[in-house]
């Protein structure tokens, strides 16, 4: 079986619908996806470890090295802390610029539903500290791992 096929076959049994909803929670653009999935480019080592947790299977099975489709983490590659991430998964995606011209948007997709809030400066201004330190508390969890 391609590589497309895998990806093609995967998305279905994790219930996943419809290429932009695999897209949106890889990261990648719908496009991109139907591209994998007709065979025309492999995904690349970033959106192949994103694929291989969204999926909840190896990238080994995905790039065709194995039979098994087992879970990544049962084949020695980093999972999500033990959560399986589907489709019913809330993907939050958070968006800033500045310092000349401030700006935040924030998205949170679930189920298939996105909502999106473009914040104007002077609000971004005031979620900013919020922002920050958020950064820093992922940090400190990173670094202590």
């Amino acid at each position: 079986m391609s590589v497309g096929k895998r990806i093609r076959a995967l998305r279905a049994k994790s219930g996943i619908s419809n290429q932009e909803e695999l897209a949106y929670l890889v990261g990648t653009a719908r496009q991109t996806v139907s591209s994998w999935e007709r065979d025309i480019f492999l995904p690349d080592g970033a959106n192949l470890i994103k694929l291989s947790k969204v999926l909840n299977t190896s990238i080994a099975y995905i790039m065709g090295e194995t039979l098994d489709p087992g879970t990544a983490e049962r084949n020695g590659e980093k999972s999500l802390e033990g959560e399986r991430m589907t489709a019913a998964s809330p993907v939050y995606t958070l968006k800033a610029g500045g310092p000349s011209a401030l700006f935040l948007s924030v998205e949170r997709s679930e189920g298939g539903k996105t909502v999106r809030y473009d914040l104007p400066p002077e609000l971004s201004a005031r979620m900013l500290p919020f922002i920050e330190e958020l950064w820093e508390r992922i940090e400190r969890e990173m670094e202590s791992k």
